[in-house]
């Protein structure tokens, strides 16, 4: 199992034990970065439940299992559920969030797996709320406290609050926040494709994986011939991130912003050009297919003549996706990544 998939299940083992009077937690429901899995069975007799995830695909996955998901959490709730994630200043900005949606005397679970920081978690809850339990299983850690308005550190709780909101950062280049891909500093591989995304580039295209729009702001910067241009990006929070750092721009394109996964497939046919830093990460393990399917989906996206530029890593072997239908260029190799040219001549 993954870290997402043990804390899952962490939490599934957790609540089928649990011995606490149901009348204590019975009451509204929300869960921060809630993940798909049989534990929402166990919850749905206690009250309603209001899932609050950014991520495409577990999204779509709780849409699939019934439980809509919502844009934002609005309280007060009996329980509130805490998914930890590998950015630690968000898992922060979760907790402290949700001991001002939690009704006084409400419970707040916190599902971090040991990989992710799960006892220094613990102990940051503790100093947060003044006292934790906490259950372990499938290497994770079940941390659970309840609310006493009169216990909480409110300047740690405002500290945390703040650190985990979206600000200006690059310079002040940038709105972006803790949960986003490299939110902090453009990582290399994107500045490097950044560098050398040539001012030629017109006509309608796409931005697979945007981010907070990294790329489509070197483009925008520099493409005068640009007449359209969509970011599709699977996390919610850099999308709507990208919007505010994009459309301050003063550019002829006209933008669009589509919430997707790219795995599942892309909307879009027949454009002139695409640019994508592919992923191939997902959590700390590497996964090669993931950076493949999103070469494949965006020449497949292409018209005949139309271009593709994207940046890899030096050692992955993404241009086998494209030989054959494609005439293909290395444009630069440097610092461990290469940027590569691919014009699409026969369909994929």
């Amino acid at each position: 199992m993954n870290e997402t998939e043990s804390q899952i299940a962490a939490l599934g083992v957790y609540l089928n034990r649990d011995v606490t009077s149901v009348d204590t937690v019975r009451g509204p429901q929300a869960i921060f970065r809630a993940q798909p899995g049989a534990y929402l069975e166990s919850l749905k007799p206690l009250g309603t439940i209001d899932c609050y995830q950014t991520e495409r695909a577990a999204a779509f996955g709780l849409e699939r299992l019934g439980f809509p998901v919502v844009p934002s959490l609005v309280g007060p709730f009996t329980q509130i559920i805490v998914f930890a994630t590998k950015h630690r200043e968000e898992v922060l900005h979760h907790l402290a969030l949700a001991t001002r949606l939690l009704r006084e005397g409400g419970r707040l679970v916190v599902v971090a797996a040991n990989g992710l920081g799960a006892p220094s978690l613990e102990r940051r809850l503790i100093e947060l709320l003044g006292s934790a339990d906490a259950f372990s299983k499938h290497k994770c850690r079940v941390l659970v406290a309840i609310k006493e308005a009169a216990r909480i550190n409110a300047p740690l709780r405002t500290q945390w609050e703040a650190a985990g909101a979206l600000r200006q950062v690059i310079g002040g280049a940038f709105f972006s926040a803790p949960g986003m891909f490299s939110w902090k500093a453009i990582d290399p591989g994107s500045r490097l494709l950044a560098a050398h995304l040539p001012s030629t580039i017109k006509g309608r295209g796409a931005d697979l994986g945007a981010g907070y729009g990294v790329l489509s702001h070197a483009l925008l910067s520099r493409c005068q011939g640009l007449e359209a241009l969509t970011l599709i990006e699977s996390e919610g929070k850099a999308l709507e991130a990208a919007r505010i750092n994009l459309e301050s721009q003063s550019h002829p394109a006209a933008l669009d912003f589509i919430w997707a996964d790219v795995t599942q497939g892309i909307p879009l046919k027949e454009l002139d050009f695409v640019v994508t830093n592919p992923p191939f990460h997902a959590g700390k393990g590497a996964v090669p297919w993931l950076g493949r399917c999103f070469i494949r989906e965006a020449f497949s996206a292409l018209k005949i003549g139309g271009r593709l530029w994207f940046v890899a890593n030096r050692h992955l072997p993404y241009e086998g996706e494209i030989e054959g239908n494609g005439l293909i260029q290395t444009v630069i190799e440097a610092d461990g990544f290469k940027v590569i040219e691919a014009i699409k001549v026969k369909g994929a």
